[in-house]
């Protein structure tokens, strides 16, 4: 199981995405509905784990953190998270960015699986939200996260680390016109200071989140895609 899980080449349970890749959304959906259970379902189960615990391995929390008010409109750009799992594969058009897209969404699904080991060895509790007040529909639906999302798993940030390395793989996989690549640069950048202004987040979990997404990028999935561009896995997919 462990070779197979290690494996960069395309896993069986993709097939019927891939037969039916040509079918509009059905290859984004699939590929969202595995992020949502490959990442949310660890994330919850160690989250509660933490919670039940109620230890904290260590306090990161700077003078900056309880400087940084709660901005309800940020919350668009924290919400604008999911939508990073699905990007790469919603624009695929050629044979080639769809093999990338299923390439990469595994890729990113096992370097994630220490994250959540050290979720709950080295657990950190943000206690900040007791500062998140309002009537408002932002304030009202981050408050409905937070009844499910306990004040733990917070660093490294995968709000951050997942949403950049989305934006790394990008142009790897697509030629991004500079307007675009701008636009994308700047929407990750909302994205990684809403997880503070919604009072998610200390600076340490940006910063370890942005640390483990350019190590996650530059070892593991880069080389990867660049093989899946260059026809190595090809034979792999043929077999689907």
């Amino acid at each position: 199981m462990r070779s197979k899980l290690l494996d960069t080449h395309p896993w069986k349970m993709w097939a019927y995405a891939w037969n039916h890749r040509e079918k509009g959304i059905l290859l984004p959906s699939f590929i969202g509905g595995f992020f949502l259970l490959a990442i949310g379902i660890p994330y919850g189960i160690t989250n509660r784990v933490s919670e039940f615990i109620g230890w904290t391995a260590f306090d990161p929390e700077l003078p900056l953190d309880s400087s940084i008010s709660y901005i309800p409109i940020m919350n668009i750009a924290y919400f604008s998270f999911y939508i990073y799992y699905i990007l790469i594969p919603l624009f695929a058009r050629t044979e080639v960015q769809r093999k990338c897209a299923i390439i990469f969404s595994q890729r990113l699904f096992v370097v994630t699986l220490p994250v959540f080991l050290m979720f709950l060895l080295l657990p950190v509790e943000v206690d900040m939200r007791s500062e998140i007040a309002g009537d408002d529909i932002l304030t009202t639906l981050l408050s409905l996260i937070h009844g499910v999302d306990q004040p733990y798993n917070a660093w490294p940030s995968l709000h951050v680390g997942h949403s950049l390395c989305v934006v790394l793989a990008v142009p790897l996989v697509y030629n991004v016109n500079k307007f675009a690549h701008a636009a994308l640069w700047v929407a990750w950048l909302l994205l990684s200071i809403s997880t503070m202004t919604t009072q998610q987040h200390y600076l340490f979990d940006v910063i370890t989140g942005i640390l483990f997404a350019l190590v996650v990028h530059y070892k593991f999935i880069r080389p990867v895609v660049a093989k899946c561009i260059e026809g190595e896995y090809d034979d792999a997919f043929q077999q689907l």
